[in-house]
């Protein structure tokens, strides 16, 4: 990809957007650069995984690119992506709670109806996901259990566990995929 002209990059960003709000994707890409690595940094601090903050500054850009003739930007751009930024960020923590929660309540609190069918199919469930469980890898259930039990964040466990937050969350994405296998059967297309 070739560079954008040399006079880019002398512009403010004011001057850019207008410049993107006439489709003009060199301005848009000095912008990208101008403030992706601020805007990563803010990212990563709050979600302690590279991978989710390359994810939420792709859709505050995608965003603000398809959005460049509706957004009036009464603030500087960087205030502008900072408070879009913040919203991206607790999106995502409401996302992961909801996820959590739901996650917790059907691992570890299967639903249980009077119907004599139903009870036997939540305790063979819950049978099956403690054997599921037991047959992890030792540091990937501990990790699990510290995230799902534990109530523990990523960076918790990391701490706890003295391992890098990446890894906690391999550990953890792997007990995930296991117990989904183990589970397949009772799951509600």
């Amino acid at each position: 990809m070739p560079l954008p002209n040399p006079h880019y990059f002398l512009l403010s960003d004011k001057e850019l957007f207008d410049l993107v709000r006439q489709d003009d994707i060199k301005a848009y890409e000095v912008i990208y650069e101008r403030h992706w690595p601020r805007l990563f940094e803010a990212a990563y601090k709050r979600l302690f995984s590279r991978q989710k903050a390359e994810d939420i500054l792709q859709e505050l850009f995608i965003s603000l690119y398809k959005r460049r003739q509706e957004i009036d930007i009464t603030v500087s751009l960087q205030s502008y992506l900072n408070q879009a930024l913040k919203y991206k960020v607790l999106n995502e923590y409401r996302a992961k709670s909801v996820q959590i929660t739901f996650q917790k309540n059907y691992f570890f609190n299967p639903v249980s109806k009077n119907d004599f069918a139903d009870e036997f199919e939540s305790k063979e469930l819950s049978e099956k996901i403690e054997v599921a469980l037991n047959a992890l890898p030792q540091k990937c259930r501990e990790a699990f259990l510290l995230s799902r039990k534990g109530d523990l964040s990523n960076k918790e466990i990391s701490d706890h566990m003295q391992i890098s937050v990446s890894t906690v969350e391999k550990h953890i994405g792997k007990a995930l995929r296991i117990l989904r296998n183990s589970v397949r059967e009772y799951q509600v297309s």
